[in-house]
This record gives C-alpha cells, structure tokens and sequence, in this order.
C-alpha cells in the first residue's frame, strides 16, 4: 500500500510542489514526473542486478533511505536542485519495494501463495488513499502537507526494514 500510494503521490505532488516553491510555468513543472519516471525505471534494471548480489534487506534498507532523504528534500527544499534530487531519490528508491515486498510475502507462506498474491494486489489500493489523505492535508498546509502523508509511508516502510529477511 505504501508503494503505489508514494509512487501516485509522488507524480501528483512533484509538480505541484514545483510551482508552489519555485514559481514554474505547469509545462516546465511537468518534467517532474518524466524525471520521477526516469529514476524509477532506472532503479528497477539496476535493482535487477542489485538483488541478485545483495541481501534483500541491505538493499530494501539502502532504498528507504534514499526516499527518507527524498522526503526530507522534499519537504524542506526551495532550490530547483534539491527538489530534483528528491524527486530522482523517490524515484529511485521505490523502485524496487514492491518486488522484495512481493517476493518476501510469499516466500513467508509458500503454501497460499493464490491468497497471498491477491493480498498483495489489493494493497494497490493504496494508490487511491494517499492521494485523497495528499489531498486534505495539501488544502490546509499546502504542498508541504501531501509530502508529510507521504513520508508517513516512508516511515513505516523504515519500521518493515526489520521484518525483511535475507
């Protein structure tokens, strides 16, 4: 549920974040989301390679604290610089969550791996609930808000580090 609820929050609240900080035009703030997509799908073949050669939590680790950073960047930039850098890191970083998520889910009970699958899928939804949560929280503090939703995610995927084995 994290997962996709940062990755839809993300593409909605970048360029927005763009125009509320910086002043940008909503064409030049749109390359925000090509950027976010740049760094993901970058992150997905490179975390191809990363998984086959690294304990799944250490990298798991090393992703949640690239989207750490990236909410941090987020939240408290004001440079062109620093709000691409935490749009790149998101990117990046939740690349490749879902699959060590997935995979750990039904490596835990091989036995329903059906049940488990459709488990899964259904944390999906939260690409549809963070938005809204983005939404209220963006009307009251502005963009600022929809960033902290978000990085609630975050904070938990950090408590999950402890839970994905090697």
């Amino acid at each position: 549920m994290c997962h996709v609820g940062i990755d839809v929050g993300t593409n909605t609240t970048a360029p927005k974040l763009l125009i509320e900080r910086l002043g940008m035009s909503l064409n030049d703030a749109a390359f925000a989301t090509s950027l976010y997509f740049i760094f993901r799908t970058a992150g997905c073949l490179t975390g191809s390679f990363f998984l086959r050669v690294m304990n799944n939590r250490v990298f798991f680790a090393i992703s949640v604290v690239m989207m750490v950073l990236s909410m941090l960047g987020m939240f408290f930039g004001t440079s062109k610089a620093v709000l691409y850098a935490a749009i790149a890191l998101v990117g990046y970083g939740n690349s490749n969550i879902f699959s060590i998520v997935f995979s750990q889910a039904l490596l835990s009970v091989p036995e329903r791996q059906n049940e488990v699958s459709g488990l899964m899928i259904m944390g999906l939804f939260g690409g549809t609930v963070f938005p809204l949560l983005m939404g209220f929280a963006s009307d009251s503090v502005g963009q600022a808000g929809a960033v902290g939703v978000m990085a609630v995610g975050v904070i938990y995927l950090l408590y999950y580090i402890n839970k994905v084995k090697h």
